[in-house]
């Protein structure tokens, strides 16, 4: 499994975190045994050093307890948060090289929900169910260990009750997780609320926004029950320690009274095997909690495996384009390939200096050209690159010499620096400033009181449909690659716009293979 593969590196340091949290717990054990002999003892009034020993025990385990539990919470929150930093970074690094077929398939509340919410879940894995568990035990064991030197058959019924308690809370927690479908609920509020946020001013401008809200509240109802559902077997769980607390603490003092009377046991020693089940079973208490939350986090390791193991198909040959000179762009009968939409086969060759202009009514498949051309859509006929099959040419060397102006291109909610940066990240102020001279943005830009500084996005500047396109043509103008593709790079603009702004394009890319794709004429 994937995310397995993702946690061996860390395992070392969650070893080292369970073993510190084992020893803080076994101190806290130590303490209330050392405290109980302490009371006992002192009781009786002896001479001040018969206690000095208990009195340093006392301090050490009191100071330990926290010493430990601190470097343990230190080690295990950094290996949590190293995993889901890494997990995080392999679940976009997937997405990065998915294909806008396989987002078809998905739901954006559903993916928001796994990339936020369940890489979170994750560490629940072993931050709440497996440390604390494992911990638990082993300072339990260490308890009973004590009790046994003291009172054997104290011990075996302690001990009984112990696997019983941690047997009976784990089952019960994660039975009754297990019958809570948490999944299609949260699925249906994140992809409700995602609707909601995209359709909020036509919701307002139609009223229908009190529909939207409705479903929204619905669902949340429908997550209120299931989460109180798992506060019932949370607190079943605890009821069920209690029962079992009580019960070891009657049982501890009536074997160890039954040893005193019997001669077995020393009379400062009573308080120990009586006391010592209290804390023995406290550590179990993290336990019922932690299960009921067993059905979603293991929920969430099988989607973020399925999401990371999924093939994104066949892997293609890389660095073919690496030796060439020759960028020419050429298209033999291809017909971009979409279930149920029948393209006319189109021809063509994009060279230097000489743009290929592809016109066209709506529906033609002008932008699937583009799409096929990038390894967006799969096509019949031929598309090479100075005589190579661009189908044999994995995507991500497509991204190192081909550039593309998406017709539904994307402004970031960021300053208009950062946007154009996508297109060269390293790129200074200056380069930017003539890149937005090309599509006659400067004198706008230098106007603005915050300059390259001015946030585009809803609470941003309010740019013009024609504004913001300049600067996405501007933000593909900005890489240097051997070939770009643009997909209606003048619409919104005016003639007279267009004409000055086309025959910059054609003089700054002069020594490019250019493919334009319009429906008005150029």
């Amino acid at each position: 499994m994937m995310i397995w593969r993702l946690i061996k590196p860390f395992r070392r340091r969650l070893i080292y975190a369970g073993l510190l949290s084992s020893v803080s717990l076994m101190m806290a054990v130590g303490l209330l045994g050392v405290s109980a002999w302490l009371i006992s003892m002192a009781s009786t009034k002896p001479p001040i050093l018969v206690l000095q020993v208990a009195i340093v025990a006392v301090r050490f385990f009191g100071l330990g307890r926290g010493v430990f539990k601190y470097f343990s919470r230190i080690l295990e929150h950094d290996a949590a948060l190293r995993i889901q930093n890494l997990l995080r970074v392999s679940i976009y690094q997937k997405l990065e090289r998915y294909l806008p077929a396989h987002f078809a398939k998905l739901k954006r509340g559903s993916m928001l929900r796994q990339v936020v919410n369940e890489t979170e879940e994750i560490q629940d894995l072993w931050l709440r169910l497996f440390l604390p568990w494992a911990s638990s035990i082993i300072a339990g064991v260490a308890g009973i260990s004590i009790i046994m030197w003291l009172s054997p058959q104290a011990a075996l019924f302690i001990f009984i009750l112990f696997v019983l308690a941690i047997v009976l809370i784990t089952f019960i927690s994660a039975f009754s997780s297990a019958r809570v479908n948490y999944r299609p609920v949260a699925d249906a509020i994140f992809n409700q609320v995602m609707q909601s946020c995209d359709a909020a001013k036509e919701a307002q401008v139609f009223g229908f926004d009190s529909n939207l809200k409705s479903e929204i509240n619905n669902a949340q109802l429908q997550l209120d029950a299931i989460d109180k559902k798992e506060s019932k077997t949370a607190g079943i769980g605890s009821a069920l320690l209690f029962i079992f607390t009580g019960a070891a603490v009657i049982t501890g003092f009536l074997q160890a009274a039954t040893a005193y009377a019997d001669g077995n046991l020393a009379g400062i020693n009573v308080a120990v095997v009586t006391l010592l089940p209290l804390v023995i079973f406290d550590n179990l208490n993290v336990i019922s909690t932690a299960f009921a939350k067993l059905r979603p986090i293991m929920q969430a390791v099988d989607n973020l495996d399925s999401l990371l193991s999924k093939s994104e198909g066949e892997e293609k040959q890389s660095n073919l384009l690496a030796g060439i000179s020759n960028f020419d762009l050429a298209f033999s009968s291809v017909k971009p390939v979409l279930a149920e939409i029948s393209f006319a086969p189109i021809t063509g060759v994009a060279k230097p200096n000489q743009p290929l202009i592809v016109m066209g009514k709506s529906g033609s498949g002008k932008s699937s050209l583009l799409y096929s051309t990038v390894g967006f859509l799969p096509y019949e006929g031929s598309i090479t690159v100075g005589g190579i099959e661009l189908s044999n040419i994995s995507n991500s060397e497509r991204e190192k010499y081909i550039s593309m102006l998406l017709q539904d291109d994307y402004l970031f909610n960021s300053s208009i620096r950062e946007n154009l940066k996508i297109g060269k990240t390293d790129a200074t102020d200056q380069e930017l400033m003539q890149v937005l001279s090309v599509v006659e943005l400067t004198e706008l830009i230098t106007s603005l009181p915050d300059g390259l500084d001015t946030h585009i996005g809803a609470y941003g500047y309010n740019f013009s449909g024609g504004e913001k396109q300049r600067m996405k043509l501007a933000r593909v103008l900005l890489r240097d690659t051997p070939i770009y593709l643009l997909d209606e790079p003048f619409e919104y603009l005016d003639k007279e716009l267009f004409s000055r702004i086309s025959e910059r394009i054609k003089l700054r890319l002069s020594d490019k293979t250019l493919v334009v794709v319009s429906h008005l004429p150029i």
